[in-house]
């Protein structure tokens, strides 16, 4: 099962927020277990202390009784062999002390004497020792007052060992459950994490296709489902934003194919031939390069309409536009600008003879027999041209040059090519009817 790795900033966030929360829970409990310990140390040790003490009252009586002080001496010198006893005092019954020790040291009793005076056993504790006052009594009476002052060292060593030796135990589960419960938190955002780089690939790369996985123990309800949902519903519409676009250059390469083709022939149509001829201009004049402009025009084809009939014709015009690009180079271009008139454009001709070869090869494409419902056909154009900027620099005079050359040709008995020469009412061109 995929994990989120450490190094990330929320892993990396959450093991500190977990080191330092699990820290504290776990030196909480340590402090509180061995204060509660503690505490029940302390609680036993008063109770062994008195029954000490009442066994030392006990044992006192007798030697009270008779009169015994060095009993009494020896049987408070045999208690202090106890290292936790700081101090024992008897008193009689009046007050006045009997026998005297503080921490190894026999104290001389003269003048010592204690108004606390109570019949029954009582312990009190103060912050390093506890005090036990239990009466010395026999059958009959009391017979003097026995006072203990216990140290309670020992219960603070045991309180500074138990937090020593737990402190590594305390550290150690700290670590552990840190690891343990960071690991889980990870595990349990792992999906999270699915979802957010999804999201991110997706905005990067613009591709709504992606989806998240499943999300099977729905840790995080039906968020996953919705974020699919949406990413579903986003690549829809930019499927459709495509298929609008898709459609609408479609629709404008249809319009501008309609706009600048013929649709008998596909050819560029007039429209087109004038935006063209104005750029070819304009890049001639520009570069100093020659260009060259024909005007061909099919010979009495109003004749052959007539008998023949439209449908006969549009055929007949398909053919030869053919026949035509079959001659031209791959530079040149050919437009149908009349019913039956055509428009060559040929850019960078370098020079006159490779225009009036070219001429000549359109025309012998032209007159070569047409097969149209099992009858030969012959048809023949003729072809005016003129050259920018040989003839002319300006567009306008350009045409009429082209379009003078084209009625030298047809005046010449058509079927033959004329080219454009200011100097003579004939142009140049095939003298060949």
């Amino acid at each position: 099962m995929n994990i989120l790795p450490f190094g990330l900033p929320v892993g990396q966030k959450l093991l500190r927020y977990n080191l330092i929360y699990t820290l504290i829970a776990a030196l909480t409990t340590l402090l509180c277990t061995s204060l509660v310990s503690t505490a029940l140390m302390q609680q036993h040790m008063r109770e062994e202390c008195l029954i000490i003490a009442r066994t030392l009252a006990s044992n006192l009586s007798d030697s009270i009784i008779t009169g015994d002080l060095r009993g009494v001496q020896n049987l408070a010198l045999n208690a202090t062999h106890d290292k936790r006893l700081l101090s024992v005092a008897v008193f009689n019954k009046e007050g006045a002390a009997i026998v005297a020790w503080d921490k190894g040291n026999l104290l001389n009793p003269d003048g010592m004497k204690t108004t606390e005076l109570s019949t029954e056993s009582l312990v009190s504790a103060q912050l390093t020792t506890i005090t036990i006052r239990t009466p010395v009594k026999d059958s009959v009476d009391v017979r003097g007052y026995l006072y203990v002052e216990v140290s309670q060292a020992a219960l603070y060593l045991h309180w500074v060992l138990l937090v020593l030796a737990g402190l590594p135990f305390a550290l150690a589960g700290a670590a552990c459950a840190t690891y343990l419960l960071t690991r889980r938190q990870l595990l349990t955002l792992q999906p999270m994490a699915d979802l957010a780089g999804v999201l991110e690939k997706s905005a990067t790369l613009n591709d709504y296709s992606l989806r998240a996985p499943a999300d099977r123990i729905r840790d995080f309800g039906s968020l996953h489902t919705h974020c699919n949902l949406m990413l579903a519903r986003m690549e829809s519409w930019e499927s459709d934003q495509h298929a609008e676009a898709r459609e609408r250059r479609e629709m404008e390469n249809r319009i501008s194919i309609l706009e600048n083709h013929d649709s008998l022939t596909k050819l560029p149509n007039r429209h087109y031939f004038h935006k063209l001829i104005t750029n070819c201009v304009e890049e001639a004049i520009n570069n100093d390069e020659m260009m060259a402009l024909m005007f061909i025009d099919l010979d009495q084809f109003k004749t052959i309409s007539d008998k023949l009939g439209y449908d006969v014709c549009d055929q007949v015009l398909i053919a030869m536009s053919e026949r035509l690009m079959e001659v031209l180079r791959s530079t040149d271009t050919l437009c149908r600008v009349g019913a039956d008139e055509f428009a060559v454009i040929l850019p960078a001709v370098g020079s006159l003879d490779t225009v009036r070869q070219l001429a000549e090869r359109l025309l012998q494409a032209l007159r070569r027999p047409l097969i149209m419902n099992g009858s030969s056909l012959l048809i023949t154009g003729s072809i005016g041209i003129s050259c920018c900027p040989l003839h002319a620099h300006e567009q306008r005079l350009f045409l009429r040059n082209t379009d003078l050359a084209l009625q030298a040709a047809k005046a010449a008995g058509r079927n033959t090519w004329r080219l454009y020469d200011p100097n003579s009412s004939l142009s140049e061109g095939d003298t060949t009817p």
